[in-house]
């Protein structure tokens, strides 16, 4: 059903990896290492790396690409939303989901305007991370449901 959806409404359906590669920007050690237990852990998904800043993730990405990085905002040194911008500059491709505290409106936007293809607020239970994951690399746009409201009120 969904797939006769997206071809009535001209949306472009993208096929999903296999394995969905996942890397980490997190700066919180116990959240990193949570999430690449997760990720890892689960049947189709792969971490492919947990860095604590994006100057880190800057140096490392470039040796084994994933499908999505996970980035949080707030981070030591340069911040998540400053990193996108550099991200999308240099793979403009590559996928960047935020997992973040901030549900202000003014980093939401600035982290959709930067490249994020996707907001989720850290609050977002284990499963619901991991189908925005799949979501976002078949070329969705996965929000909690508090930062989809946001985001409606500020186009209105």
């Amino acid at each position: 059903m969904l797939n006769d959806l997206r071809e009535i409404s001209g949306m472009e359906m993208i096929p999903q990896p296999p394995v969905i590669e996942v890397a980490i920007v997190e700066d919180r050690r116990d959240i990193r290492e949570s999430l690449a237990m997760l990720i890892g852990g689960t049947e189709g998904f792969a971490c492919t790396g947990g860095y604590r800043s994006m100057e880190e993730a800057l140096v490392k990405l470039k040796h084994h690409l994933p499908h999505v990085v996970l980035c949080d905002i707030q981070l030591p040194g340069m911040s998540g939303i400053e990193g996108i911008r550099i991200l999308k500059e240099l793979y403009p491709d590559l996928l960047i989901l935020m997992l973040t505290i901030y549900d202000d409106d003014e980093r939401i936007f600035d982290a959709i305007c930067a490249g994020a293809c996707g907001y989720l607020l850290k609050k977002t239970p284990p499963l619901r991370l991991l189908d925005s994951l799949k979501e976002a690399v078949t070329g969705g746009a996965p929000m909690s449901p508090e930062v989809a409201r946001r985001v409606m009120s500020l186009f209105r």
